[in-house]
């Protein structure tokens, strides 16, 4: 995997902060957003990718995928 940084890249409990690449180029927080698998959460300043993520969130709504499968 590679690891890719924003702004800041430890939260306040010294946890890394990261977006994951794959070694197939598959982008995978964006990848999980997608699939409903994850939600978004944006806390500024690590906002890099917020637009990205905001419209994989409203596709996986929009077609019913994984966490929003019962939402309707």
């Amino acid at each position: 995997v590679k690891l890719d940084f924003d702004v800041d890249s430890l939260d306040q409990y010294g946890r890394t902060l990261a977006y994951v690449y794959l070694n197939n180029g598959i982008f995978l927080n964006e990848h999980l957003v997608r699939t409903g698998k994850a939600s978004i959460m944006t806390v500024s300043p690590n906002i890099k990718y917020e637009d990205l993520f905001y419209k994989a969130q409203i596709y996986a709504r929009k077609k019913s995928l994984g966490i929003w499968k019962d939402e309707q």
